[in-house]
């Protein structure tokens, strides 16, 4: 943790914006520790708390925003990919737009806690959704997200290792879990499209056959 407070110290803004982009961008690495940080060393007068949150928020937004582009740019892809999404374009369709924009803070502050947390925003530009709509949800959601790690910093500075290695193992626990669960998704979405070529009527040759034999 002492290499990581000496890095905050001299570039701090700088390190918080890279953090939260590279870890919302979808790259395997782990941007608690610096936002952890961050908070230790606001409880300390040695860093601006605000100034922390908003940093590596503004880094998930930019990276949000290109899987969002992503996402609107590939929809017929994206749906191909998760045929799930098109029963969930038919919900959004007919829900108020209050239940929509509760839905996707719910969702997209999930996204910010858990690996493969992008395929969200992906969703959600596939799913059409407008731009500006996106952004200030995402932005809240991305504010939310900087602000826990950070305020568990600032209360628990003096157990700052303890805590880190506490969220290490939780982090590896929730990796197991989404991999058990994409390899389900896998496997469902092979056998449901295997019994799609198993169910398809055969041409009927034998019409077929006796239009030709007639002309």
């Amino acid at each position: 943790m002492n290499q990581i407070f000496q890095f905050l110290i001299s570039h701090g803004a700088l390190i918080l914006f890279l953090v939260g982009f590279i870890e919302q961008i979808g790259l395997p690495f782990p941007g608690a520790p610096f936002l952890l940080a961050a908070g230790a060393l606001a409880a300390s007068g040695k860093f601006d708390l605000l100034s922390a949150v908003c940093w590596a928020s503004a880094g998930c937004v930019v990276a949000d925003a290109i899987w969002f582009f992503l996402g609107h740019r590939g929809k017929s892809r994206v749906f191909r990919m998760f045929p799930h999404l098109q029963a969930v374009q038919v919900k959004l369709e007919r829900a108020t737009l209050a239940k929509t924009v509760l839905h996707g803070t719910r969702m997209l502050t999930v996204a910010k806690f858990i690996p493969l947390g992008q395929v969200v925003p992906m969703h959600a530009g596939a799913l059409e959704v407008g731009r500006l709509r996106f952004l200030i949800v995402d932005a809240f959601t991305s504010v939310i997200y900087a602000a826990v790690y950070a305020a568990l910093g600032f209360a628990f500075h003096n157990q700052l290792e303890q805590v880190v290695a506490v969220l290490q193992k939780l982090g590896t626990v929730s990796l197991v879990l989404i991999g058990v669960g994409v390899a389900a998704y896998v496997v469902h979405w092979f056998v449901k499209h295997h019994r799609k070529k198993e169910a398809r009527p055969l041409p009927k040759t034998g019409q077929a056959e006796r239009k030709i034999c007639f002309s």
